[in-house]
């Protein structure tokens, strides 16, 4: 069982999405690991796009706040 970071329910269709935010990409062993999570959800039926909303960062691309905001408008429209 996966517990994503984040829980997003579209309140007009009552759609529930999963928020994972990969937040250390520059680091080898946690790409590893947001890798080895994203197949997980993927065997679990829930795909990137569709329920599954995937956000990231790294050091010299931190995260940005408008692309945080066109991604949340983008899934609760």
């Amino acid at each position: 069982m996966i517990h994503p970071d984040f829980t997003v329910l579209n309140v007009r269709k009552r759609k529930e999405n999963l928020w994972e935010h990969m937040g250390k990409m520059d680091d080898e062993n946690y790409r590893d690991y947001a890798l080895n999570r994203i197949i997980d959800y993927e065997k679990q039926g829930i795909f990137p796009g569709d329920k599954l909303i995937l956000t990231h960062e790294t050091l010299n691309n931190p995260i940005n706040s408008k692309i945080i905001e066109k991604t949340i408008l983008n899934y609760l429209k």
